[in-house]
């Protein structure tokens, strides 16, 4: 009687275990001393070493803005969607200053590679050069709010929410190395790079959004030296008007003697900067009396 209840008991489970879809979603997270074991919708489970820190409350964070950071990890938290404020009017106000970091985090170039595309109207991100197989890193502490494949052209992707509001997009691995809620810090390695989804040849597509937002990381990162131009953002409408940026836009006749390092100096930006405005790489001969744009 014993063994036919429990054969009973497996066949129900085994229906209700095929009648789910093939999402698999945190659904549950107990606690074993200080670290989450998280739940899934296919009845696995897994460990996740976080350092001790409650994924779901809001560690302090040095002299951030309150309207940018209360809640930051339990709102608009959609593990299955790449877009979690997908419908919404995210209308920017008056201009607001973020920490991007502070004295006890870093920033870390995700990749160390060639960058060949830059920001456009049609392209909401950097592509960076890389192997198949090459470890991609975190940028910032954050949480991982989305880790799976992409139909959508991202392929592989992961997105992590940082105690800032601000998300970064790493798109076309070829495996994931986090999971959905799991704890990251700066430097981590959280997948290895690919070619998956709408890509022709192994690069790391990477993005930086505000509340689905996406704006230029190349007005955050020094790409030439690797490192941030600054420790803090000001999250206002320029920041993300593409327009208002072409209307700005400033540019340099070249003039005899002149190499793309002497004008990057000149106006204050990156050899990187150049050649990813120009469409040009670094080898370019530069031809007397063409016209690059700087700004």
């Amino acid at each position: 009687m014993k063994n036919t209840l429990l054969l009973v008991v497996l066949l129900l489970l085994s229906l209700f275990a095929l009648g789910q879809t093939t999402r698999k979603e945190v659904i549950d997270t107990v606690y074993s001393g200080n670290s989450p074991v998280l739940l899934y919708s296919d009845f696995s489970w897994a460990y996740v070493q976080v350092d001790s820190l409650d994924l779901f409350s809001l560690p302090e964070y040095d002299d951030m803005e309150p309207g940018d950071t209360t809640n930051v990890l339990g709102h608009h938290w959609i593990n299955d969607q790449v877009f979690a404020f997908f419908g919404e009017k995210n209308k920017i106000g008056n201009d607001t200053v973020i920490r991007v970091i502070n004295s006890e985090s870093i920033f870390t170039m995700p990749i160390r590679g060639k960058l060949y595309r830059g920001f456009t109207y049609y392209h909401k991100g950097l592509d960076i050069s890389l192997s198949k197989g090459d470890p991609v890193f975190a940028a910032f502490d954050g949480v991982v709010r989305y880790a799976r494949y992409n139909r959508g052209g991202f392929g592989y992707l992961v997105i992590i929410r940082h105690f800032n509001g601000l998300e970064t997009y790493y798109a076309h691995l070829s495996k994931l190395k986090v999971i959905p809620n799991q704890y990251v810090r700066s430097g981590d390695l959280i997948g290895l790079g690919g070619s998956t989804g709408r890509s022709r040849s192994p690069h790391l597509h990477f993005e930086i959004r505000y509340k689905d937002l996406p704006f230029d990381p190349l007005k955050v990162i020094d790409y030439d030296n690797q490192r941030l131009y600054a420790e803090t953002l000001t999250i206002g409408k320029s920041l993300f008007n593409i327009q208002d940026d072409i209307a700005g836009a400033k540019y340099h006749r070249i003039r005899s003697g002149e190499t793309l390092s002497t004008i990057a100096r000149k106006y204050g930006t990156s050899v990187r900067m150049l050649c990813a405005l120009n469409k040009i790489k670094t080898t370019t001969i530069l031809r007397i009396g063409r016209t690059l744009r700087v700004r």
